[in-house]
């Protein structure tokens, strides 16, 4: 693939309030997940695999220091090459607002304008998915389409407020958008991936940016499927809706099912992360250990169950972890019992504590929060 004929934007200004705490200090796109990735790296591991080497990151002006951390030269998908660009955008717009300013319409568009691009991929950090875009973009070719979206069927109890439900006629195109129906396990859920060609996507821009409120490229794409005919892509892979804490929670405990597992990592296409040289885990002879995920770094001397532990944690002795998400550089001292908890990074929880959720309703324990006593909802 030429990799000059394709552009990409990362859509990462739009917040969801359900994700309690987690986002109060890092964007949704650089959450950990499954102990050693982030969110962002299953978009940027898409592009990478698809050959796309030009890529433009839309995010909010707040906390952003994680992006710039983890991102670096963008090594690990091929953004450091002398033909490849990557940029970071950001905006003080409202994360739950569809409206945006002018200067955000103005970055962007210049980026477009300036790769010369024939298409251009829009993707969005709240869908996690190992997806070939190079499928996309073919069919999008083949068909001579203006712009292609991607669903996937899912069940409508996984889908939140902010998601549409598409109504595709038998010709594979958009011919509207309807509302979910209670207990359908087939609703045709857009993922926000499109393939647009880059010259009609300048002039949908334009006209946008010259309205008073002009709104947020996610939701000018969400139009535009509807009026021009767009292809529907149907995705048949692993996919999780990352749209509130219990989601979040949910796609976490599903790669501790293998084949779940497997569907997201093991596939044609590789994930790319962050590269960290760190020593091994050690798992203490008495430690207990049992359906559990763990990155490097760590020290577990006490009881892991079915949970997911991330870089540099220390599980003391005789304490117990069960159905639990645990962020790097946790410590959870002796005796103390974590169970059906989201726990943030760097948090000491004292020897004999009890921090305890449920499985329908998960404990978040917020980074920075001092545990000083037992927590059960």
């Amino acid at each position: 693939m030429k990799i000059d004929k394709y552009s990409a934007i990362l859509g990462n200004a739009v917040g969801y309030h359900d994700m309690g705490g987690l986002t109060a200090n890092r964007p949704l796109a650089s959450l950990p997940f499954d102990g050693k990735y982030r969110l962002i790296d299953f978009q940027l591991s898409n592009l990478a695999n698809a050959g796309i080497r030009s890529v433009y990151g839309i995010f909010r002006g707040q906390n952003i220091r994680s992006i710039f951390d983890h991102i670096r030269s963008g090594r690990e998908w091929g953004l450091n090459t002398l033909l490849s660009h990557y940029f970071l955008g950001f905006y003080n717009t409202d994360v739950e607002s569809q409206v945006t300013d002018k200067d955000y319409y103005n970055q962007i568009l210049t980026y477009l304008k300036r790769t010369g691009s024939n298409q251009t991929i829009y993707m969005s950090c709240d869908i996690l998915c190992n997806i070939d875009l190079q499928q996309v973009i073919h069919l999008h070719n083949v068909t001579g389409r203006e712009i292609s979206v991607v669903y996937k069927k899912i069940a409508s109890n996984s889908l939140s407020s902010a998601n549409e439900i598409l109504e595709i006629d038998e010709s594979d195109t958009v011919v509207g958008k309807i509302d979910p129906t209670p207990g359908s396990e087939n609703e045709k859920m857009s993922t926000d991936i499109y393939v647009v060609n880059t010259p009609f996507l300048i002039e949908k821009m334009e006209e946008e940016a010259k309205k008073d409120e002009p709104r947020k490229l996610r939701y000018l794409l969400r139009d535009l499927i509807v009026g021009h005919n767009a292809l529907a892509f149907e995705y048949t892979g692993y996919l999780s809706n990352i749209c509130s804490v219990q989601s979040y929670y949910d796609a976490n405990m599903d790669m501790l099912d293998a084949q779940k597992f497997y569907a997201l990592f093991y596939g044609n296409q590789k994930v790319y992360t962050k590269v960290k040289n760190e020593e091994a885990s050690y798992y203490a002879s008495n430690s207990d250990v049992n359906n559990s995920q763990f990155a490097s770094g760590s020290i577990i001397k006490g009881s892991v169950h079915h949970s997911i532990v991330s870089r540099s944690c220390r599980i003391e002795e005789g304490a117990r972890v069960s159905e639990s998400v645990i962020f790097p550089k946790v410590h959870v001292g002796d005796g103390a019992v974590v169970e059906h908890a989201i726990v943030d990074k760097g948090v000491i929880i004292p020897a004999g504590v009890t921090l305890r959720g449920t499985a329908d309703n998960p404990l978040v324990i917020d980074k920075g929060q001092e545990i000083s006593g037992d927590i059960i909802q």
